[in-house]
């Protein structure tokens, strides 16, 4: 008795070279109608679904494959063979499905009735069927699986248990993350202010690439990603090197920091957490001020800028440092060059985000279980700034102001950022207590050589007692930029006004853990 497979395919790229294998493999052919009109223009025997059951599509191709013999062909178990064919009907030995195009058209943002006629049912049906009774049948959901497949067929005549279990899990992972993605796209991303969270929270990753190591060479990684959020950046230059987990956390921190200045900038970023950045009248300068804030933790780092990167700014770098990850907007033609050179260096390439959709939530692993969380989109608004002490901020104290509490954001808790001049000179933060964070950050500048004398500070948390202030102030720190909220925000305020220092309260907190 000759075996049958059925075709159902949105995506034919190899399908006509397979089902030719198949053939030569004795296996007949069945097809939906257009993926048979298909393949008969390649000169392929196929039977159509519509006549082999007698039920031409209905509904302009809604309702193809839900038919109950065609079904009953893939779930027919060893034993229901006998009741099959008393039936006259023919039992399905390998399905293959290719689903409609869902994420794909949800990326050029039709109408949502159009992209509602792109879930597919039948597909999953006749995967889903398949997949449960892989014991006999063989589904197929990939086309990166026709060619050992087809090699199996052609030596041993057939797929062995373990390789139709394996192809079956993949076929569930498929449906699973097909389903998901619909649910996500008619769920709002997160709940309205007093809306209940979802019961459920589907989640649908695929994978991007295979990572060096994780934490630590030890441990294994990879990195997926949500069709639906496809990464805002693109690997230029350095791909023989493969990205580690803490490459990534470290493009993602830097890229998150440098993205949101309007000023020429330059941020360099170790272990996911920025040493330095700097404002500059132009690139190389933003860079080599950023670099002389913390030489010592810069060796090694991740360099963001948020103009183009040529090749007098890489030689500026590579003169100074050894650099593991480049970030820009873009590379010029002889910045390439340049990098090609240099292997090991990976250079990043941001894009617009209108060419990848930022996710709107965080999800990571606690206590056990998931916490999903808004990201921390939230700007300064100066408008809600308050100054609560007697003497205003100047404004280039105001310039600095601005760049410590966009750096501070950026800076693990309890966060502490003196900046100077259109630069940090020291950074201090991921501290049990604030206090710490200011001493690691005044160390950080003396050894950089940087006075304090007219430096500013950021703080990421309100303020719960005076020392911060009375050490800043000892230092000659002469403003600070906090979200107040304290029970003892007036002992703070006084503590600044007693040694005449502006105070600013934004009414926001940035921590980041």
């Amino acid at each position: 008795m000759s075996a049958w497979a059925l075709f159902s395919l949105s995506e034919r790229s190899g399908a006509s070279d397979f089902a030719k294998q198949l053939v030569q493999a004795g296996i007949l052919l069945l097809a939906t109608d257009g993926t048979a009109e298909y393949l008969r223009s390649r000169g392929i025997s196929v039977q159509s679904v519509a006549e082999q059951y007698g039920s031409p599509e209905l509904l302009g191709g809604r309702v193809k494959t839900l038919h109950p013999e065609l079904h009953a062909g893939i779930l027919a178990r060893p034993g229901d063979l006998a009741e099959l064919r008393a039936r006259g009907t023919e039992p399905i030995d390998y399905v293959i499905v290719s689903l409609y195009p869902f994420v794909e058209t949800w990326a050029q943002h039709p109408p949502a009735e159009d992209l509602i006629e792109q879930i597919d049912i039948g597909g999953v049906a006749m995967i889903r069927a398949a997949a449960k009774n892989h014991e006999r049948v063989t589904v197929i959901v990939d086309p990166s699986d026709y060619g050992w497949i087809s090699e199996r067929l052609r030596d041993e005549g057939t797929l062995s248990q373990r390789e139709r279990h394996q192809l079956a899990a993949k076929a569930f992972r498929l449906t699973a993350s097909y389903d998901a993605l619909i649910a996500r796209w008619l769920t709002p991303p997160l709940p309205e202010p007093q809306a209940k969270w979802p019961e459920y929270f589907p989640v649908s990753l695929e994978l991007g690439f295979e990572l060096r190591y994780g934490d630590n060479p030890h441990q294994r990684a990879a990195f997926y990603i949500n069709p639906m959020h496809t990464p805002s950046w693109t690997l230029v230059s350095g791909e023989t090197k493969p990205l580690s987990y803490n490459n990534l956390l470290d493009i993602e921190a830097a890229s998150s920091c440098i993205r949101q200045v309007s000023g020429i900038a330059c941020v360099i970023v170790k272990h996911a957490s920025p040493c330095a950045m700097a404002l500059a009248r132009d690139p190389i300068e933003a860079y080599q001020m950023a670099y002389e804030a913390d030489p010592v933790s810069a060796f090694g780092g991740i360099i963001a800028l948020n103009r183009p990167v040529d090749a007098n700014l890489l030689a500026s770098i590579f003169e100074r440092q050894f650099v593991e990850i480049l970030i820009a907007p873009s590379f010029t033609p002889e910045g390439l060059v340049f990098l090609h050179k240099r292997p090991k260096v990976r250079a990043v390439q941001l894009h617009d985000t209108d060419r990848g959709t930022l996710p709107t939530e965080i999800l990571r692993s606690a206590a056990g279980g998931y916490v999903i969380e808004e990201t921390d989109q939230i700007l300064l608004d100066e408008a809600r700034v308050q100054c609560v002490t007697r003497r205003q901020p100047t404004d280039g104290e105001w310039a600095d102001l601005r760049l410590a509490w966009h750096v501070a954001r950026s800076v693990p808790s309890n966060a502490i950022v003196l900046v100077r001049q259109g630069r940090t000179v020291g950074i201090g933060g991921g501290q049990p207590n604030r206090p710490d964070s200011l001493l690691i950050a005044k160390e950080k500048a003396s050894r950089a050589g940087f006075p304090l004398e007219s430096a500013v500070l950021a703080s990421d948390g309100f303020l719960p007692f005076p020392d911060v202030v009375e050490t800043a102030g000892a230092l000659g720190i002469s403003a600070i930029i906090q979200p107040g909220g304290s029970l003892k925000d007036r002992d703070a305020i006084v503590a600044a006004d007693t040694r005449n220092m502006a105070m600013l309260l934004t009414g926001l907190r940035h921590f980041r853990h």
